[in-house]
């Protein structure tokens, strides 16, 4: 007989995580449906639901210790894996603590860059990680509503093999005629120079998940540009979701979208997480 308790792996394995993807998706299709037909109102209080769900939690968790590819990597507290305890224990703080989450220092990991130069990964602790993850959770949802119908990067259930298909199929000299124009653009130091205030005053969020997100930000900023970029190596932090949003609006504000023209957007992507 297993005798259940937060000591013990039997314990963690035996939750029901399907069970838990269930939930988690029912209250995020909700979400979208909402911010779909225009009531933002209701998707923040949608939002509030996934932060308090105790599925998005664990799923949480379970994906930074153990699903993610960087997941033995460490933060400033020089953890690299969690024991199971451990999980019922950051289950519980975020339990408490998912509406005013407050964030670690970031600990810098040097990489080398073509041109001879570094850039700075800076990796949050698992419990940050773990915290995005679930902020990750509620913003999704949101955003997919409004993201551009042919944007591919980072975004759930697509890729670059979508990317691939759609050129391919429009490059076709039987879509559209035969003059077509494939415009790509390389957005010098993406990370470095996005706006804080552009992204938090976009972002359908309930108040407490904006704090969390805008201390997230100023984790890692340059002091040098207090007001500009974002620390590379978390979940919620580019180069995954907030970069993905932050593309979204740079398009609709710079680009009217041509029939026969084709956009590449390219931030030199270089990351585990």
């Amino acid at each position: 007989m297993i005798r259940h308790s937060k000591h013990t792996s039997e314990s963690w394995k035996a939750l029901p995580w399907k069970k838990f993807r269930r939930n988690l998706f029912r209250l995020q299709k909700r979400v979208f449906k909402a911010v779909q037909v225009g009531d933002k109102r209701k998707a923040r209080l949608l939002q509030k639901l996934i932060l308090k769900s105790t599925s998005a939690r664990f799923l949480a968790i379970r994906q930074v210790s153990q699903l993610n590819a960087g997941k033995k990597t460490a933060g400033i507290d020089d953890k690299k894996s969690l024991s199971f305890e451990e999980r019922f224990n950051l289950e519980e703080l975020l339990k408490m603590n998912s509406g005013n989450w407050k964030h670690q220092g970031l600990r810098e990991i040097p990489i080398p860059k073509k041109d001879g130069t570094t850039r700075m990964l800076k990796i949050p602790t698992i419990g940050d990680r773990a915290w995005q993850c679930l902020a990750k959770y509620a913003l999704e949802p949101a955003h997919e509503a409004t993201f551009h119908a042919r944007s591919y990067g980072f975004r759930t259930g697509r890729s670059a093999h979508d990317a691939q298909k759609y050129i391919f199929i429009n490059l076709s000299s039987k879509a559209n005629g035969i003059e077509k124009r494939v415009i790509e653009l390389d957005i010098e130091k993406c990370f470095d120079r996005i706006n804080h205030s552009a992204i938090m005053d976009e972002l359908i969020a309930p108040k407490g998940l904006k704090l969390g997100i805008f201390r997230c930000l100023k984790a890692g900023v340059n002091p040098e540009f207090p007001e500009q970029g974002t620390p590379q190596g978390g979940v919620v932090t580019p180069p995954t979701i907030l970069q993905t949003f932050w593309l979204k609006l740079w398009e609709i504000r710079n680009f009217p979208y041509a029939k026969n023209h084709i956009y590449l957007f390219s931030v030199h992507l270089n990351s585990l997480y």
